[in-house]
């Protein structure tokens, strides 16, 4: 008996020591504000929220870890006119294992459960998955796979389709399997890097449609203080079409506290030359170009940031205005705890004033 105890011990021992290093918080978060398009009907919307989250090292060198974080939110949507619309989400957008192993040559980097992940373009997947990455890093070239599927998530808090319209707190997302690999070249030349991707994003819904895509992305510095990216998606829907998805970004930092940043987006559009409209889960511009503008002011517990772009939408012959749209932020730490924010978005059709639409919010979050 003092043998099988003392078993149990030193299994509950070992077990237990690497918590030590356990760490833990949460986040509690209120968001008010209000919706409407071209001021001529309001709708109320109120929403929050709580999220804990963990992260406990694995073993002497802490080479490994997991990590998990699980969230409440309420959300209460009140239309002009209307009955009041209340919705409970109840979800766990984090939890893997993740960790290093150094070959002496390079750095092997695994993540496996639930994370976040995007593709380079960020035209094919934007979202959080249920699977498995593997990434090599060496001096001169990196590499990577990754694996996942969508069928577990919270629909009602990733944004995307679910299974079933009326399943509350917890709405299983549609099945899709995102596949994809990489290699990137870090310093091809004169400091800049070039990335290939290729990515299979199944439809194992029921759909049976099947979309495939290669991205190349190329950037870096132009100056010490300017730098761009320059991202391309090729992409087919079971290979019978061809889309495409473009966008360039140039960076200034002209102060330490500044950023400019101006841009342009493509998205190709039906019947436009060999092009179909481009499509993909992450859902970019499509069948659009779209210039954009913005910068950003930010200090140790000040930030301030304003945006802008101009959609032009192809009509079958010609890309023609379609609509405006301006957002701007302002958050505030308090202290190092607790947080304010105010952000406005408008959205101006130059043409039909009834599809102007403005948003508010008023957002407030406390950490523990």
């Amino acid at each position: 008996m003092k043998k099988l105890l003392l078993s149990i011990l030193t299994a509950l021992f070992i077990v237990s020591a690497p918590l030590f290093a356990f760490e833990w918080g949460g986040l509690i978060t209120d968001t008010t504000g209000i919706t409407t398009p071209d001021f001529s009907a309001i709708t109320f919307n109120q929403s929050n929220g709580i999220s804990l989250w963990f992260n406990s090292p694995l073993g002497e060198d802490a080479s490994f870890s997991i990590s998990g974080e699980g969230l409440y939110k309420f959300n209460f949507t009140k239309p002009d006119g209307a009955d009041g619309i209340i919705t409970h989400i109840v979800d766990v957008p984090l939890l893997k294992l993740s960790g290093d192993i150094d070959t002496g040559s390079g750095i092997i980097t695994l993540n496996a459960g639930r994370f976040s992940y995007v593709d380079g373009a960020g035209a094919v997947y934007v979202n959080t998955i249920d699977g498995a990455s593997v990434d090599f890093a060496f001096p001169l070239v990196k590499a990577g796979f990754v694996a996942g599927y969508t069928g577990l998530l919270n629909a009602l808090n990733v944004g995307l389709p679910a299974k079933k319209a009326d399943a509350k707190f917890y709405s299983m997302a549609y099945a899709y399997a995102p596949v994809g690999a990489y290699v990137e070249f870090p310093s091809l030349f004169a400091n800049q890097s070039l990335t290939i991707q290729g990515y299979a994003v199944l439809d194992l819904g029921g759909g049976k449609t099947n979309s495939y895509y290669g991205n190349v992305i190329l950037g870096g510095p132009i100056t010490n203080s300017i730098f761009y990216s320059l991202a391309s998606s090729f992409g087919s829907v079971d290979f019978k079409n061809l889309m495409n998805y473009s966008a360039l970004t140039i960076i200034a930092f002209p102060t330490e506290t500044l950023s400019l940043n101006l841009g342009a987006e493509f998205g190709s559009a039906d019947n436009q030359g060999p092009f179909s409209a481009f499509t993909s889960i992450a859902s970019p511009a499509s069948s659009k170009i779209a210039p954009k503008a913005g910068l950003t002011f930010a200090t140790s517990n000040f930030s301030f940031d304003l945006s802008g772009k101009y959609n032009l939408a192809y009509d079958g012959s010609s890309y023609k205005g379609a609509d405006a749209e301006v957002s701007t932020g302002i958050v505030y730490n308090v202290f190092s705890d607790f947080q304010i924010g105010l952000n406005f978005k408008a959205t101006i059709n130059p043409k039909v004033s009834a599809l102007n639409n403005y948003v508010a919010n008023l957002n407030v979050a406390l950490a523990f």
